[in-house]
């Protein structure tokens, strides 16, 4: 089978799911629902700045969209129907990257329009291309990790509390603890990633030992050497 149509499979998988359109719709609830409270609460047109009128994409949007590309793989071994998919392609890795690269298309894709529409529900300015590039951008790495991160645990409980608890509690928690959050802040993930997007979250102002665009970089290289160990875990380890 070629890599276009191990592609087209994993999109056709993904598009027949239930867990895509719930998905979809906890984003859009979660996104424009932010940015209309947002807008309730200031006076004037134009007063919401971009970064918080996209803030509920970015904080709580992204998590789901990892969560649904963790998914992807982890349902496939709750079901059994990874040894068929393994079967009909013997090359896992090309399966792992085909799920990969769809979830991070959808993803960041939706990420893009969902930017647009929270800016345009909260009377901001829609003209900041750069935020929606950039959540964009972010999203499709996070769909990344996602699946890296549902091929190596496996379980979809797992995963979920994994990809949920570790940017919304872990890391604000690690990032504001006094005695090392100076040392330890600018290292973590997600923390790089808010940096380059320039969303405010719960993390402090971390003294940087680079700009935007090298955060975004390293959060690039963690989202890499997980799913090279995903990669290595599914071709060792058998379905």
């Amino acid at each position: 089978m070629s890599a276009l149509a191990v592609i087209n499979a994993e999109r056709i998988k993904l598009f027949t799911t239930r867990s895509l359109l719930w998905s979809a719709a906890a984003i859009a609830v979660l996104s424009l629902g932010l940015a209309a409270i947002q807008a309730s609460t200031t006076y004037g047109p134009g007063t919401v700045a971009p970064e918080k009128a996209a803030m509920g994409v970015a904080v709580f949007g992204v998590p789901v969209m990892m969560i649904l590309s963790a998914l992807t793989v982890t349902n496939e071994y709750r079901n059994g129907l990874i040894r068929s998919t393994f079967a009909a392609v013997p090359n896992r890795t090309l399966v792992l990257l085909a799920k990969a690269l769809v979830a991070a298309l959808i993803s960041g894709i939706y990420a893009a329009v969902m930017v647009m529409a929270s800016i345009v529900v909260a009377h901001s300015d829609p003209r900041d291309w750069r935020l929606v590039g950039a959540i964009a951008l972010y999203a499709m790495l996070a769909a990344v990790l996602g699946v890296g991160v549902g091929a190596l645990v496996r379980a979809s409980a797992g995963a979920v509390a994994l990809l949920l608890l570790w940017p919304l509690v872990a890391e604000p928690l690690l990032g504001n603890m006094p005695n090392i959050s100076g040392r330890i802040g600018p290292y973590l993930p997600f923390a790089n990633a808010f940096t380059f997007i320039d969303v405010q979250w719960l993390y402090p102002y971390y003294a940087m030992p680079w700009g935007p665009v090298s955060s975004i970089v390293y959060f690039a290289f963690v989202v890499a050497a997980v799913f090279v160990a995903a990669l290595v875990a599914i071709n060792r380890r058998d379905a």
